[in-house]
Protein backbone atom coordinates (compact mmCIF):
# COMPACT_ATOMS: atom_id res chain seq x y z
CA UNK A 1 0.00 0.00 0.00
CA UNK A 2 1.04 3.64 -0.87
CA UNK A 3 1.73 6.43 1.48
CA UNK A 4 -1.03 8.64 0.16
CA UNK A 5 -3.18 5.25 0.90
CA UNK A 6 -1.82 4.78 4.14
CA UNK A 7 -2.49 8.64 4.86
CA UNK A 8 -6.01 8.35 3.96
CA UNK A 9 -6.97 5.37 5.86
CA UNK A 10 -4.92 6.35 9.22
CA UNK A 11 -6.36 9.52 8.75
CA UNK A 12 -10.41 8.66 8.37
CA UNK A 13 -9.77 5.80 10.98
CA UNK A 14 -8.35 8.56 13.60
CA UNK A 15 -11.57 10.94 12.50
CA UNK A 16 -13.68 8.42 13.45
CA UNK A 17 -12.27 7.53 16.47
CA UNK A 18 -12.92 10.95 17.29
CA UNK A 19 -16.43 11.18 16.42
CA UNK A 20 -17.34 7.72 18.57
CA UNK A 21 -15.63 9.25 21.39
CA UNK A 22 -17.86 12.67 21.13
CA UNK A 23 -21.02 10.83 20.48
CA UNK A 24 -20.29 8.45 23.78
CA UNK A 25 -19.53 11.28 25.72
CA UNK A 26 -23.03 13.68 24.70
CA UNK A 27 -24.49 10.03 25.10
CA UNK A 28 -23.31 10.34 28.83
CA UNK A 29 -23.79 13.52 29.67
CA UNK A 30 -27.50 13.41 28.57
CA UNK A 31 -28.31 9.50 29.61
CA UNK A 32 -30.92 9.79 32.49
CA UNK A 33 -30.37 7.25 35.88
CA UNK A 34 -32.45 5.01 34.38
CA UNK A 35 -30.61 3.85 31.35
CA UNK A 36 -26.98 5.12 31.21
CA UNK A 37 -26.22 4.58 27.86
CA UNK A 38 -29.37 4.24 26.06
CA UNK A 39 -27.31 4.02 22.94
CA UNK A 40 -25.06 0.86 22.32
CA UNK A 41 -21.76 0.57 20.64
CA UNK A 42 -22.69 -0.48 17.19
CA UNK A 43 -25.12 2.45 16.82
CA UNK A 44 -22.57 5.01 18.21
CA UNK A 45 -19.92 3.29 15.88
CA UNK A 46 -22.41 3.66 12.81
CA UNK A 47 -23.56 7.14 13.89
CA UNK A 48 -19.79 7.84 13.80
CA UNK A 49 -18.96 6.06 10.45
CA UNK A 50 -22.04 8.21 8.83
CA UNK A 51 -20.35 11.51 10.06
CA UNK A 52 -17.28 10.75 8.50
CA UNK A 53 -18.53 9.35 5.31
CA UNK A 54 -20.59 12.70 5.23
CA UNK A 55 -17.29 15.08 5.37
CA UNK A 56 -15.31 13.08 2.90
CA UNK A 57 -18.03 13.64 0.64
CA UNK A 58 -16.54 16.00 -2.07
CA UNK A 59 -19.23 19.11 -2.39
CA UNK A 60 -19.24 18.52 1.96
CA UNK A 61 -15.21 19.29 1.54
CA UNK A 62 -15.66 22.14 -0.87
CA UNK A 63 -18.34 23.95 1.48
CA UNK A 64 -15.88 23.73 4.10
CA UNK A 65 -13.10 24.97 1.99
CA UNK A 66 -15.10 27.85 0.94
CA UNK A 67 -16.45 28.84 4.31
CA UNK A 68 -12.88 28.63 6.16
CA UNK A 69 -11.60 30.92 3.19
CA UNK A 70 -14.02 33.42 3.34
CA UNK A 71 -13.39 36.21 5.35
CA UNK A 72 -15.81 38.41 6.95
CA UNK A 73 -17.35 41.95 6.40
CA UNK A 74 -15.70 44.85 8.71
CA UNK A 75 -19.34 45.31 10.34
CA UNK A 76 -19.33 41.75 11.54
CA UNK A 77 -15.31 42.12 12.95
CA UNK A 78 -16.71 45.05 14.69
CA UNK A 79 -19.14 42.90 17.20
Amino acid sequence: MSTPQKQFILRNLRNLVIWFLVITIVIVLYADDINPMPVNIFIRFLIAAGIVVFLNIPFVKAIGRIYLNTTPDDEDLEG
